[in-house]
């Protein structure tokens, strides 16, 4: 951290020890002398009219546009239905240059068409929305639309691929309007070609809230919108990537879209084995309703999370959707084998939007991995050091159908139809070495287990909204069904050495058995939302949820002895459960001129009854039965009357109902190394959260700045009560406990030091937490404090040169109550670089270099990893339909998975073989 703070804190003084430069001013009007509000003026670089910087006249026409840095220039002055004005800007050392007042004369109707296309600024502002015009901004050819956005004013693309405009985050991109693979931002911007874009407008969409209720607690979110080329909307366009390699790699990807004024169709495929171009849709999301907030599984209307007047999704645990693995069951590192593709077709006009997505994954990963893992206890620690081989492969379907339909001006409709059908198989082994606090040891385990597991799943929604004549009066009403399940065969052996204090064998655990499950989930859901106006800019938000989910989950476990299959009665499980939620809440909203405040309550009821059997001779027949209620209080206040300024302080309460694995009163003894025992006590767990976040930006001076702070408390958490005997067998059962505490600050700043040639993006976060384990009776209170800062450096120069520097330390020191002599410092270190340059002969250089470095000098790690990617590429042909780029993938062959983590009573690092060179 010590290296990156004075750089961090020295950019600011960069940005004012750069080369002179100059202020421009003038005044803008028509030939009656009516001052021109509002309209765009650019500063142009004289020798290929590239976008210098950028400014915008006031109420009495006037502009200034500071720190132009000296040069020959263009002053270009445009405002709609007026001839644009081209003058040049000759500073000479001076300043300041005054223009004086500059006239625009109107357009004659006879010239509109000409004169529009020839006067079309690089960028223009209009209200919230900001647009590109993407043919004044080079690209080398073959480019994605990636690689434009990268050299748009105000725009970012970070090295995982988040975008951002004015330092907020874009979650939607559209084209010609449109969703696209459910909104995904890759999917657009990795696959279209940057050839086929014509503008790039970015504004604030409205959110699912404001579309039900007509009001908005939260900022804006982003949405990125592709206008594609005339030529492009009518007719096809696509593109094909082939490669071949060392070591027997290869790798294939196509895709092709086609666009009509009514309809949208897009096809994509990939395979590889490689790991390097697999498809980044976020299915998961999809499926689940993120990116679509309207059409869920649930579509329940209300508070009690973490956001106001907003969709739920699931009820989290084991408890929720069993496809949560299903579409993307392998991946990480390892070695992979990878099949996608996806089909996305869109049928509109004024009324009727209809879309449908439909996706097919195949995975295969074999991952080999060694790590150690350090258990605190109340006198000493005991280790345990793992070597893990899992080899895994599924084939998955997914099924998106979504349509909309607006009955008339005050009503809509909408139905969404989700489904997924998945196979998967995983064969995983792993060996283990236990040794206790003086390090002799204590057992030796090598476990193998085998699984089969078909899922199958679907979900249907309807929503159903309402406005009436009286303004601002809404209502809602949603239905949903679902129907999950899932079918696991599976084969587990293992054989648990445990030897004595002297070294010599004790004792032997062996577990040969084979296990049948069949689980099944039955959710219907429904919700009611009435917004009332209660007076100039008061409203009333009131809603319902119910939700009746009905889940079995049957389990036959046979020992193995002598290849014959025996029951095992104890193991063996049966349950049947049923859980109602009653949820009913109001709020009371003040909304004016981009004030809002709201407060409400909430209170909520879980009605809770299942029966738990074994086998016959186990003696275990149970049943539950449980009610729990809460009252969730609601408070939220944001502001948005200044423009591009954002405000808000919100208090939110979660209650989280127990598992029902963790409620079933049984043992589970399948690993002998950790035995689970249930707890039928259980209430649920409370989370209190206070957040504050502030937002502001200058999108003239390409500047933002975000802070952010939050602090959250947890009554009756959820934590592991642990006993571990003299063999470090450990015994666990969750438990109601007092609750931990997080408090996070987070700052960013986003500036340019020389317009659209140099842009900064530094970031600070501070972390302070503290949470319990209960260890042998004994708690062990854990505080860990972090930092974490980054750099970002976006350069670029010209056409042909593009980079992006980056660097980032994140250190985190942590205490232990039990056992201080085991307090640690973990310290990561991440230092980027990514080039793009044209060389001779229209031959391009790409490289991506990364350089990671993990520090613990309590537990001995030290580790360091360079990676480095480079490629050249050359169009073949003069319409760039052909490139052929030769690459070569971790030039160092030093590729590796590495993580470490901290947490309650614990601390692990494991290394994973993944691809090299």
């Amino acid at each position: 951290m010590r290296a990156i703070l004075p750089l961090i804190f020295c950019l600011p003084l960069l940005a004012f020890g750069q080369s002179p430069s100059y202020t421009v001013s003038g005044t803008v009007s028509d030939p009656t002398g009516e001052p021109l509000s509002r309209a765009s003026v650019m500063v142009l670089l004289a020798s290929d009219t590239t976008l210098v910087a950028f400014g915008m006249a006031d109420d009495k026409g006037a502009f200034t546009i500071e720190k132009v840095p000296q040069g020959e220039h263009l002053l270009k002055v445009s405002y709609v239905g007026s001839l644009p004005a081209l003058l040049e800007l000759r500073p000479e050392g001076k300043a300041r240059v005054d223009m004086g007042p500059i006239v625009l004369e109107p357009i004659a109707k006879e010239l509109f068409e000409v004169v529009v296309r020839e006067a079309k600024a690089p960028m223009s502002i209009r209200g919230d929305t900001i647009e590109y015009d993407a043919r004044k901004f080079k690209v080398p050819p073959g480019s994605t639309v990636e690689d434009l956005l990268r050299r748009l004013p105000g725009m970012e693309v970070k090295r995982d691929g988040t975008l951002l405009s004015e330092g907020q985050e874009i979650r939607r991109v559209t084209v010609d309007g449109r969703r696209f693979f459910g909104d995904d931002p890759q999917t657009a911007i990795k696959n279209l070609p940057a050839e086929g874009i014509s503008k790039v407008q970015v504004f604030s969409g409205d959110s699912e809230e404001k579309k039900l209720t007509g009001l908005s607690s939260t900022t804006p979110e982003k949405t990125l919108n592709l206008e594609l080329e005339d030529e492009f909307k009518k007719g096809g366009f696509g593109k094909v990537i082939a490669g071949g390699g060392t070591q027997d790699r290869a790798e294939l990807k196509g895709m092709y879209s086609r666009f009509s004024p009514t309809m949208q169709l897009s096809v994509i495929g990939m395979g590889n084995n490689t790991g390097r171009n697999g498809m980044d849709w976020d299915d998961y999301q999809d499926f689940r309703g993120s990116q679509t907030m309207s059409m869920g599984s649930g579509g329940d209307f209300g508070f009690g999370g973490n956001d106001d007047m907003y969709f739920i999704f699931g009820g989290g645990g084991d408890d929720d959707i069993f496809q949560r693995g299903s579409f993307f069951g392998g991946g990480g590192s390892g070695i992979p084998r990878n099949g996608s593709g996806g089909v996305n077709f869109s049928r509109f006009n004024d009324k009727t939007e209809f879309h449908g997505v439909y996706f097919f994954n195949h995975n295969q990963n074999l991952a080999t991995s060694a790590g150690t893992r350090q258990t605190f206890l109340p006198e000493g620690s005991f280790q345990n050091a793992t070597t893990d081989r899992n080899d895994r492969s599924q084939n998955a379907h997914q099924l998106n159908l979504r349509l909309e339909h607006k009955i008339d001006s005050f009503q809509t409709l909408s139905l969404q139809v989700n489904s997924v059908a998945a196979s998967r198989m995983a064969l995983q082994g792993s060996t283990s070495r236990l040794l206790r606090p003086d390090a002799t040891l204590s057992t030796t385990s090598v476990q193998d287990f085998d699984q089969d597991q078909d899922d199958l799943g679907a979900n249907g929604l309807m929503v159903y909204s309402r406005k009436y004549r009286n303004q601002g009066r809404r209502s809602a009403w949603s239905l949903s069904y679902g129907y999950d399940q899932a079918e696991q065969a599976g084969k587990q052996s293992s054989d648990n050495q445990f030897y004595d204090l002297q070294g010599q064998p004790d004792s032997l655990a062996s577990i040969r058995q084979n296990t049948d499950t069949r689980s099944t989930r039955d959710l219907i859901k429904s919700s009611l939302l009435h917004v009332e106006p209660l007076g100039r800019n008061f409203f009333s938000q009131s809603f319902y949820n119910f939700s009746r989910r009905v889940t079995g989950s049957d389990r036959d476990v046979w020992d193995v002895e002598n290849g014959s299959l025996a029951p095992n009665d104890l193991l063996s499980r049966y349950y049947t459960g049923t859980m109602q939620v009653h949820r009913l809440g109001t709020a009371i909203r003040y909304a004016h001129e981009g004030l809002n405040v709201t407060l409400g309550l909430a209170g909520q009821r879980y009605l809770l009854d299942g029966s738990l059997k074994a086998g016959p001779s186990a003696g275990i027949d149970t049943s539950i039965s449980r009610r729990f209620d809460n009252l969730i209080p609601k408070f939220s206040i944001s502001s948005s009357q200044k423009r591009n300024q954002y405000l808000s302080l919100d208090y939110t309460v979660n209650a989280r109902e127990p598992s029902i694995r963790d409620l079933q009163p049984v043992v589970d003894n399948s690993n002998p190394l950790y035995i689970r025992v249930g707890n039928p006590d259980l209430i649920p767990q409370i989370d209190h959260r206070i957040g504050a976040y502030v937002r502001t930006s200058n999108p003239l001076r390409f500047t933002t700045f975000y802070g952010n702070a939050s602090y959250s408390l947890t009554e009756n958490q959820f934590v592991q009560d642990q006993t571990v005997d003299s063999l470090l067998v450990t015994t666990a059962r969750t438990i109601n406990y007092r609750g931990g505490r997080r408090f996070r600050i987070g700052t960013g700043y986003n500036f340019p030091i020389v317009k659209n040639r140099l842009t900064v993006d530094v970031d600070y976060d501070f972390t302070l937490s503290r949470q319990f384990a209960l260890v042998n009776l004994v708690e062990n209170a854990t505080r860990s404090i972090g930092h974490g800062g980054g750099i970002d450096l976006q350069i670029n120069p010209s056409e042909f040169l593009t980079a992006s520097l980056s660097a980032r330390i994140d250190w985190e020191d942590i205490a232990y109550s039990v056992q201080s002599s085991q307090d640690q410092q973990l310290l990561n270190q991440t230092y980027g670089l990514d080039l793009s340059a044209r060389l001779f002969w229209s031959i391009y250089l790409h490289t991506k270099f990364s350089y990671e470095r993990w520090r613990n000098d309590r537990f001995g790690v030290d580790r360091d990893l360079p990676l480095l990617h480079a490629s050249l590429s050359r169009v073949l042909t003069p319409s760039a339909r052909w490139e052929l780029r030769l690459s070569v993938y971790d030039v160092f062959d030093r590729n590796l998975g590495i993580s470490q983590s901290a947490s309650g009573n614990l601390v692990s690092e494991s290394r994973t073989q993944i691809l090299t060179r």
